[in-house]
């Protein structure tokens, strides 16, 4: 007896799902925002501001990205009272 290999559909959101979903992680509005861009349109991009987010961010983040099968990578950097945030492309 063969078995087939099953696909799992993943379901991509749209950008205000993302903003939404992305601020209900802890993030802020700005920040959501540009992360919701990224993912849309495709685009890598690192960005430096103030705004405090959630201490498990990267975590949230990861599983997120994998959940929704998107072939990005985010982190969130602290520094000095600033956060780092780097989104880009999984090689």
């Amino acid at each position: 007896m063969e078995q087939s290999a099953q696909q799992v559909a993943v379901q991509k959101l749209s950008p205000k799902q993302v903003h939404d979903h992305v601020m209900s992680l802890g993030a802020s509005d700005l920040d959501a925002g540009l992360v919701a861009d990224c993912l849309n349109v495709g685009k890598s991009t690192t960005w430096m501001n103030n705004d405090p987010v959630s201490d498990s961010i990267n975590e949230k983040f990861a599983s997120f990205l994998k959940e929704h099968g998107y072939g990005f990578e985010i982190t969130v950097t602290p520094t000095r009272g600033r956060y780092i945030w780097d989104v880009k492309k999984r090689r």
